[in-house]
């Protein structure tokens, strides 16, 4: 099904009001080659709906083999797979990203 770009732009002010960040890793390389990791930094962010209690149910819907901790809802086509997201000082990994007619579900798992 078609959905015009101003209902979806329409849709994305009223419904994705929580920030989340794209994080990458901050390293160095010392004298010898090796690296360091010292951190993340904000590489980008967006918008979205986030939920943590219909994860079992997106689950079963999409036929997910993995568990997930976090579902989000938005309309920005930039966050990939094994992207490192956080959201209210939670990091995670895209583990999966699922688009349909009116958004992109983007789910994820705690990262350690």
């Amino acid at each position: 099904m078609y959905i015009p770009k101003t209902m979806k732009n329409k849709i994305a002010s009223v419904f994705y009001d929580k920030e989340i960040s794209i994080l990458e890793q901050k390293s160095t390389i010392d004298k010898e080659g090796g690296v360091t990791t010292k951190g993340y930094d904000v590489k980008d962010t967006f918008k979205g709906n986030v939920s943590f209690s219909s994860c079992k149910r997106i689950q079963e819907d999409y036929g997910l083999d993995y568990e997930i901790d976090i579902s989000i809802t938005t309309d920005f086509e930039n966050v990939k797979v094994n992207d490192i997201i956080q959201y209210q000082e939670i990091i995670y990994k895209v583990v999966d990203r699922i688009p349909s007619d009116s958004h992109l579900l983007v789910v994820g798992t705690k990262w350690q």
